[in-house]
């Protein structure tokens, strides 16, 4: 390998990592000579990471062959630690794991949200959260142990020497301690070479208002029982932030020439398109970080449902859509008006059919069962199951209609099941009681005029009754528009008693007035018998 073949290699493999540097995602590495986060200790069983500085919790989430990952959260007290009993004994499957170690900063706990945070607005200037530490690495497990022994590499030594001018390469180009003469290219221009591959990407710029950070191409763990990979290394932070492990399906990662993303597609048909065979999902993990309670939820479509999943409390499905809802089954207009069933709600929350009765049931399993139902001839509100129907004001049951027809009312009131209406009258409910004088009575009861009439609005039926706003103030309502049938039944009940005092001391004056007139009739007789005396002398 000549000098002048090394110089070259840099610029024409800088072409096409450009791709690969845009699309950065957040895994950690670590470069030469830099102090890790955490000191590792392995052992064929268990493996221990002893943290290099300050944080108040840590997260270790390790990444199994079979795909399912197990996760640990560490308070700073506690040593972080995984055994491969934790994944319990039938889990524990040879080959590649991929451990995330994540140091969360000591932060002061929040306790409630801004509505603006509550809708995961911008935090604005000052409020960027502190920078989470993370550490990521592979180990191998073979024959149900974890394998710690180290390749004993040497590196080579470098070659040294400078070219001052262009470099031009006729042909292909390989570098590497492993290079062959000759090779086999293919279609390969520039091929590295050797059991340590790694590409660096120094930037010089000394002056400060010039970007200088340096990157680094990575490719596979140095270690036995490594992990095979492709990285792009932020060198100067020492941090992967993108990264591709080996036997990643086809098509993991697709950028179309429309902007369109597909994960495990090739052919997006939207912005973001991800495809898997068994219930494809997003993760939104919100950790500690910042002070929040650590919280994760799932956004997952299947065939049976989308569905929504509260992850952190054990996994409750929250909200659900099975597949061939209606168009429009749930409206939310900018409006704040709801539509259930449509598009276009009149209503704060409207809910229609058609061909079908528009029924909306509050249902307490253990209890009662309460339904509006529109139907094409009448509308319903009641109990769906035998409990009573209450109609409530301002929180407060008013009126209460009874499983046996009868209808109860907060006030006092009722009707019976028989259809007969009973007015309020206990002494609780009332004050200022005063007896109704006779006099007040009958001047109220001729003053009563009654009359034959019928209602405007029902013109065929007529009645005999009252005109409310003629009748005396004693038997008035308030606003003079009805009237009571116990107030003129209180009126007659009066005038009726005073009536039969009065044809009872008439009865007296009959008895008495009788009494003399068989005295008079008496004393009538002996007189005649007299006078019939002196007649025959």
């Amino acid at each position: 390998m000549t000098p002048q073949k090394r110089f070259f290699a840099f610029p024409v493999m800088g072409l096409f990592i450009v791709f690969f540097i845009i699309m950065a995602s957040s895994i950690p590495a670590r470069e030469p000579g830099r102090i890790p986060i955490a000191d590792i200790n392995m052992g064929s069983s268990s493996i221990y990471w002893q943290p290099n500085m300050g944080y108040g919790s840590a997260v270790l989430n390790i990444a199994c062959p079979d795909g399912s990952v197990f996760s640990r959260t560490f308070q700073s007290i506690a040593t972080p630690s995984f055994d491969l009993s934790d994944l319990g004994i039938k889990s524990i499957i040879d080959g590649s794991y991929t451990y995330e170690l994540r140091l969360l900063p000591q932060v002061d706990k929040k306790a409630a949200r801004s509505e603006k945070e509550m809708m995961g607005m911008p935090k604005g200037p000052g409020r960027s959260p502190a920078r989470v530490q993370t550490l990521t690495g592979y180990f191998r497990v073979q024959v149900g142990q974890i394998v710690t022994r180290l390749l004993g590499e040497e590196p080579m030594l470098p070659i040294t020497g400078t070219i001052n001018e262009d470099q031009y390469v006729i042909g292909s180009q390989c570098i590497g301690t492993d290079c062959s003469n000759p090779e086999t290219w293919g279609y390969d221009v520039v091929r590295l070479k050797e059991n340590n591959l790694r590409l660096h990407f120094d930037d010089t710029s000394s002056t400060s208002s010039f970007p200088a950070n340096d990157w680094r191409m990575v490719i596979n763990d140095t270690a036995d029982g490594g992990a095979d990979y492709f990285a792009i290394e932020d060198a100067t932070a020492g941090e992967n932030v993108f990264t591709i492990e080996a036997g990643a399906p086809e098509n993991s990662l697709y950028v179309e020439d429309y902007g369109r993303i597909g994960l495990k597609t090739s052919t997006p048909a939207v912005e973001l398109h991800i495809v898997d065979g068994d219930s494809p999902a997003v993760r939104l993990e919100q950790d500690t970080s910042s002070g929040w309670t650590a919280q994760s939820w799932d956004v997952v479509g299947n065939e049976s449902n989308f569905f929504i999943r509260d992850v952190t409390n054990s996994s409750k499905l929250p909200f659900r859509i099975q597949p061939g809802t209606p168009s429009s089954t749930l409206c939310l207009k900018s409006d704040g008006k709801v539509g259930i069933g449509t598009w276009s709600p009149a209503y704060k929350v409207d809910v229609q059919t058609t061909g079908e009765n528009c029924v909306l049931v509050v249902n307490r399993t253990d209890g009662a069962s309460n339904y509006i139902n529109a139907t094409a001839t009448y509308a319903n509100f009641g109990s769906v199951n035998n409990f009573p129907t209450r109609i409530a004001v301002n929180s407060i049951w008013r009126a209460r209609f009874n499983t046996d027809n009868s209808l109860t009312m907060a006030n006092g009131a009722s009707c019976t099941v028989g259809g007969v209406w009973t007015n309020a009258s206990s002494i609780s409910l009332k004050e200022n009681i005063q007896d109704l004088s006779t006099q007040e009575a009958v001047e109220t009861l001729n003053n009563l005029n009654p009359v034959k009439y019928n209602y405007k609005a029902d013109k065929e039926e007529r009645h005999v009754g009252f005109i409310a706003e003629d009748v005396p103030d004693m038997v008035a309502s308030k606003d003079r528009k009805g009237m009571s049938p116990m107030d003129v039944t209180a009126v007659l009940t009066q005038v009726v008693k005073e009536q039969q005092k009065m044809i009872q001391e008439q009865k007296e004056i009959v008895r008495e007035l009788q009494k003399m007139n068989r005295e008079q009739q008496q004393v009538i007789s002996e007189l005649k018998d007299r006078v019939g005396l002196l007649e025959k002398k």
